[in-house]
């Protein structure tokens, strides 16, 4: 097999350069570690499977009663947005 280096060449257009530049100096990264997280971030999402994690959910809360389950419900969606208005204020 063949072995590989770890090293790309990555060719891209002169605003999209100075666009990341700028993100990972507002970051405190380097324009590497934004290419990898975002390489890193599209390998999971190719292999995230929704309905996989739907049926686990289901499977380990089948016996949990219906008004629970809505309780928990609504108390995250509240606990979500009072975060999002913790973010804006």
């Amino acid at each position: 097999m063949r072995q590989f280096s770890g090293r790309v060449l990555l060719r891209m257009p002169k605003e999209l350069h100075r666009d990341l530049a700028e993100e990972a100096f507002h970051d405190g990264k380097s324009i590497n570690q934004l290419c990898l997280e975002a390489l890193v971030s599209r390998r999971a999402l190719k292999q995230y499977d929704p309905w996989r994690m739907v049926e686990r959910v289901w499977q380990a809360n089948k016996d949990t009663p219906v008004e629970e389950v809505e309780r928990e419900v609504a108390t995250a969606i509240s606990e979500v947005r009072r975060a999002k208005n913790r973010r804006r204020g």
